[in-house]
């Protein structure tokens, strides 16, 4: 894909799947890697309930609506209210999907937009306690502004015994064979994503650590997405963190959905103690990468010269870059990083630019070799800075760049205004390799692209 077509897809809020920045997110096409003695069947029953019977289920609690694990109720009131016009003009209901749990109850896997709308209009009350009055209805138009109470007798019948296809997936069955069918079965008008399915096979202490951390307020600034946090991208980015911190990238393995889900299978049910571990870890990182990258962390930097740009910041959420930025942090504090924020931050530029690193975070990305190769490349990075001594006899010091950048932003190559100060790098006027010093009267601002296109000619 090319460079061009990356940055127009991920500046769209709208698709979730195009604005996690070029990661294969919710991809169709991972194998499905079986032990060779893992079952390889997945257990199910065909049952038929009626919404009186669901009702009944969930208020005895064995059939949970909303559960944490769960995303958020997202039906308006005119979608929900076309649903209960469905029932009484006898439109099909899509079959509901059901998954058993250990302790015998049941968790809605596709279904639960459409079951929540029902037995909310059933009790009177939507999720965020609106009265449920219908509204918009198209052909029993007389119905509209009335509630479940205010039916007649006859139709309050019709609603409750109306009975929906269900399919049950039996706790028997194998967790990746139940995750595999349940994309394949997610036929939701709103479809579920990884992280939404991973959410309701593995509920547990983990999750609700996910939930918790969704939270986070100093992570929702750096990232400033409330559909990815809606739709539990947050969770699915904090369970990649840990993966990858906990299993280490030596130890990562395709496919990225059995990565996961094996990290959050491990670990289903922390913890105490090991989960005050991973939240202190979190917060940890999450400081650091805010100290360091602010509004533009684990988004990429591009040059797009046809267009006219110099550089800039792409919208969209890298997970890749996400991925090192935050766990590249793990091992250094505060006091480490804080000195060496500016050349971090240059370093990270120069590694998006380099085209080999860019295939790493942008092409294949869930690739052993590419996942590999872009943590190396950024633990090195890191450690070349924060471990030894600045070369200041080559290097120019970002102070310099800074007050140049101050007295004049436009680029002593081609005239042009810098538009931001990570698109400018300072150029040696008499080329270092022909015995210019690094001095600030040898020293001119440049474009980056500016500056590599001139190379060591004296123009």
């Amino acid at each position: 894909m090319e460079e061009n077509t990356l940055i127009n897809q991920h500046n769209n809020p709208e698709v979730i799947t195009d604005a996690i920045e070029t990661e294969e997110y919710y991809s169709d096409d991972e194998e499905l890697n079986l032990a060779p003695d893992e079952p390889k069947k997945i257990i199910w029953q065909a049952k038929d309930f009626s919404l009186r019977e669901f009702q009944s289920m969930k208020q005895d609690g064995d059939l949970i609506l909303q559960p944490e694990y769960q995303r958020k109720y997202v039906m308006n009131i005119k979608m929900a209210s076309r649903l209960i016009e469905s029932i009484l003009i006898d439109v099909p209901i899509p079959v509901v999907y059901l998954a058993e749990e250990m302790d015998g109850t049941f968790s809605v896997i596709d279904g639960q937009q459409r079951l929540t709308s029902f037995i909310s209009f059933i009790e009177g009350v939507l999720p965020n306690n609106q009265v449920f009055k219908l509204k918009s209805l198209s052909v029993l138009k007389e119905l509209n502004n009335k509630s479940f109470a205010d039916l007649s007798k006859e139709e309050q019948t019709k609603i409750k015994t109306t009975t929906i296809h269900t399919i049950l997936i039996k706790k028997e069955s194998p967790d990746d064979i139940k995750f595999e069918i349940f994309e394949r079965l997610n036929t939701g008008s709103v479809k579920l994503n990884e992280d939404e399915l991973r959410n309701s096979v593995y509920r547990g202490n983990y999750i609700k650590l996910l939930a918790e951390l969704e939270e986070d307020a100093d992570f929702h600034a750096l990232v400033r997405n409330d559909r990815y946090k809606n739709r539990m991208i947050y969770r699915g980015m904090f369970l990649r963190f840990f993966a990858f911190s906990e299993k280490t990238y030596l130890n990562y393995s395709a496919s990225m959905k059995q990565f996961l889900n094996k990290e959050l299978r491990d670990n289903q049910h922390i913890p105490e103690t090991k989960s005050n571990e991973y939240r202190k870890r979190f917060k940890h990182c999450v400081e650091l990468v805010k100290m360091t990258f602010g509004e533009n962390a684990f988004r990429r930097f591009v040059v797009d010269e046809s267009k006219g740009v110099n550089g800039q910041w792409t919208n969209g959420i890298n997970t890749s870059l996400f991925d090192v930025q935050m766990c590249g942090f793990i091992h250094y504090s505060k006091h480490d990083i804080a000195p060496h924020t500016d050349r971090i931050r240059e370093a990270m530029i120069e590694l998006i630019l380099n085209e080999r690193f860019f295939q790493s975070i942008a092409v294949r990305t869930n690739d052993k070799d590419q996942v590999q190769y872009r943590f190396k490349m950024w633990f090195q990075a890191l450690d070349d800075i924060i471990g030894k001594v600045e070369d200041t006899q080559r290097t120019f010091s970002y102070e310099t760049k800074k007050s140049l950048f101050n007295q004049d932003p436009n680029c002593k190559i081609c005239g042009q205004q810098i538009m931001m100060i990570e698109d400018s790098e300072v150029d040696h006027i008499l080329p270092y390799s022909k015995g210019g010093k690094t001095t600030i009267d040898n020293a001119q601002l440049a474009h980056r692209f500016c500056n590599r296109s001139k190379s060591d000619s004296l123009e």
